[in-house]
């Protein structure tokens, strides 16, 4: 496991999920950063047939297990970056982790609680194995997938929205326990997939059942947000923000990534006039989604999220996190919300 001669090294995590992918693609198909960086890539299964297309196209890819620190220690030596992201709705997959509802029930608590514990667990796992290897070799940029503290930021009243905090929990473990590393990072705070509108059936758009001539775009956030939602298509766009966090912007920087800023009211319009059909959004309260059978913990993590966003921001009105503009991103590259409702299947 080294660099490629006269390479430096990136060493990516989650490398065949949405957001590792979209860092592992730009680096090695942008002729300017093939040329000068090399890629690692961690994950449980470095021989599944699935991976093949990346061993092809020369990244190395190594074991590593997030709950073992050991494993990530020894992939991340050499590195002269990393890119580190965990996974919070992994642990709610009942078949996967049944451990997360059997905890929970055994307990006394809320499945997402349990969820949030394990993906803090993990986070400070892939920092501790980070300050090891900076303390080695300094890191040029250790860059972090996160979400900011809605429990901080709204001074309590946002207490359900876990999913974001257990990710800033381990940041600010990152700052307290070693200065030194966090000296060397950035962040990106990535914002709401626009995936999600497909891949949740609650989310998905329908026709108005009152009038079939126009179609409802189904929302979880609270009418006339003071903020806009920042869209984003993590596959594509989450490159460019890593890039910029690594090549152009001080380390320490704060970014919110997103490809377009849209009230939920204005992606309707987009989404409609992408397909040539009239749309208009519709808020889903919390109530409305324990009615269409989404269990109680969870609709309530959803509504609070929404709210969240929409009164504090979903980087909560934080002062010090830039644009992607502000870091160095060139927004011509990233997604056309329009275009990429043409490229969905709807199934309408």
């Amino acid at each position: 496991m080294s660099s490629q001669p006269g390479k430096k090294l990136l060493v990516i995590l989650g490398i065949t999920g949405q957001q590792g992918s979209s860092v592992a693609n730009l680096f090695l198909n942008d002729p300017s950063l093939s040329s000068t960086w090399s890629l690692r890539g961690i994950t449980r299964n470095p021989t599944k047939p699935s991976n093949k297309h990346l061993i092809d196209a020369g990244v190395d890819l190594v074991a590593g297990d997030l709950d073992d620190v050991q494993s990530l220690k020894a992939a991340f030596r050499d590195a002269d970056a990393i890119f580190a992201v965990t996974d919070f709705w992994q642990f709610l997959q009942a078949d996967q982790h049944p451990s997360t509802f059997t905890e929970a029930e055994k307990r006394g608590v809320k499945p997402n609680v349990i969820a949030m514990e394990k993906e803090l667990v993990q986070g400070k796992n892939i920092i501790d194995a980070a300050a090891a290897v900076h303390k080695e070799k300094p890191l040029h940029r250790l860059v972090i997938s996160t979400l900011s503290d809605s429990k901080k930021w709204s001074k309590g009243e946002i207490a359900n929205n876990l999913h974001f905090d257990g990710k800033a929990h381990y940041c600010d473990y990152l700052k307290e326990t070693y200065p030194s590393l966090a000296k060397a990072t950035s962040y990106v705070q990535v914002g709401f997939y626009l995936s999600n509108s497909i891949g949740n059936p609650f989310w998905a758009p329908h026709k108005d059942p009152g009038n079939p001539s126009e179609y409802i775009v189904p929302h979880g956030s609270v009418p006339k947000p003071q903020y806009p939602v920042p869209f984003v298509n993590p596959p594509h766009d989450v490159g460019y923000f890593v890039e910029a966090l690594i090549n152009r912007a001080p380390p320490e920087t704060d970014m919110l990534g997103y490809c377009k800023e849209l009230s939920f009211d204005e992606f309707a319009v987009v989404w409609g006039k992408a397909l040539g059909v009239k749309a208009r959004s519709k808020i889903l309260e919390e109530g409305d989604l324990v009615k269409l059978g989404v269990p109680d913990w969870l609709a309530q993590e959803v509504s609070e999220s929404g709210q969240y966003g929409t009164k504090w921001g979903w980087a909560g009105g934080d002062p010090n996190v830039k644009t992607p503009e502000e870091c160095g991103v060139d927004m011509s590259k990233l997604t056309d919300v329009g275009e990429w409702v043409k490229t969905q299947d709807w199934k309408l």
